[in-house]
């Protein structure tokens, strides 16, 4: 069900996107102390910078979440609830992944921004549209 009139393709379209970037990015092998490994492609990044990331990256993730979620016929607190959980899923989940991939591990601190950056993103994507419309008006398009 739509509720701004455009196609779901289109409003799930970036968020797809953005999430394929993350879990590449969460790919990237950190620092491996193997002498035949090539060398990691984020190993000149801070691990303090790379922590600090979390923030902006899960927060655009939250508001993509939102606008995605704008399409339907949602109440705005739904949809701002819904971002913000589906966000921070994503985060656990993205967080259980680096346990996977060499030389990297997954981290409380770095689930908390994960955590967090959702929330901004989510509820500045709410107060961009406005608390008081609801979800087919026009100032969610």
């Amino acid at each position: 069900m739509r509720g701004t009139g455009r196609p779901l393709a289109r409003s799930y379209a970036p968020l797809i996107l953005w999430m394929i970037v993350l879990y590449a990015l969460s790919s990237l092998p950190g620092a491996v102390d193997i002498d035949d490994a090539p060398p990691s492609p984020i190993a000149w990044v801070p691990p303090a910078l790379q922590n600090l990331l979390h923030l902006p990256a899960y927060a655009l993730l939250g508001w993509l979440w939102f606008r995605a979620l704008a399409s339907h016929r949602w109440t705005p607190r739904l949809i701002l609830l819904a971002s913000f959980v589906l966000a921070s899923l994503y985060g656990a989940f993205d967080e259980l992944h680096q346990m996977t991939v060499p030389g990297r591990f997954a981290s409380l601190t770095d689930l908390a921004a994960n955590v967090a950056g959702s929330a901004i993103g989510a509820g500045f994507a709410m107060y961009r549209h406005g608390t008081g419309a609801t979800a087919t008006d026009d100032n969610f398009r």
